[in-house]
């Protein structure tokens, strides 16, 4: 997993396997919506953005607007979407 824990916003588990959703704007506002996910032994598998990310920081919610739930479909979308890419 990542080594900086505080941008880690979710943990959850799918078919067995640990996965962890790190919030980037966590340590770098810039990088406000955007998420890596990562195994259980810290293997990054994928990135996804939220559609907010691309507005201006000051017109961005203070808070992100989607529960944990709809980030771990959105982490599943992604790395399911990365796994099933043949290049």
């Amino acid at each position: 997993m990542s080594t900086d824990n505080t941008e880690t916003i979710v943990i959850y588990e799918h078919d067995g396997y640990g996965y962890e959703i790190d919030h980037l704007g966590v340590c770098r506002p810039e990088q406000w919506g955007c998420f890596v996910v990562y195994s259980a032994d810290g293997e990054m598998l994928a990135e996804f953005a939220l559609p907010e990310s691309v507005l201006r920081p000051e017109l961005q919610p203070a808070a992100l607007p989607v529960s944990g739930d709809e980030l771990i479909q959105l982490a599943r979308a992604a790395v399911s979407a990365v796994s099933e890419d043949p290049s």
